[in-house]
């Protein structure tokens, strides 16, 4: 498998969350910024102490969402930012709920 191509920077986590279009779910707030500049897509999983205070359970959500990326989402062919922000739902949430989710914001910004 693929390995993720994640955001790293500040600026770049800043530029996302300035001028990025959200979506909204129960489970997942993604957010979405095209970039030009680029035609990879790069993507950052947050999972904050909202989630659930213990970092096992942040970590496990954080995984299924990284594994839900690689397997079952499909890959965007344009440069772009993208952010899924996890709730504290998303913590009693399946892998498969998880990925349904992402999909469905990835199809509503064109990229799916």
């Amino acid at each position: 498998m693929a390995k993720v191509n994640t955001l790293r920077r500040q600026r770049d986590f800043d530029r996302l969350f300035e001028s990025g279009k959200r979506y909204y779910d129960k489970l997942l707030v993604t957010v979405v910024h095209l970039r030009l500049e680029s035609d990879q897509a790069r993507v950052a999983f947050i999972v904050g102490r909202k989630v659930d205070k213990r970092a096992v359970v942040r970590n496990r959500v954080k995984r299924r969402l990284r594994e839900a990326w690689r397997r079952e989402v499909p890959q965007p062919s344009v440069g772009v930012d993208i952010a899924f922000v996890a709730s504290p739902a998303s913590a009693q949430a399946s892998y498969w709920d998880l990925a349904e989710v992402m999909k469905a914001h990835l199809a509503q910004a064109g990229l799916a």
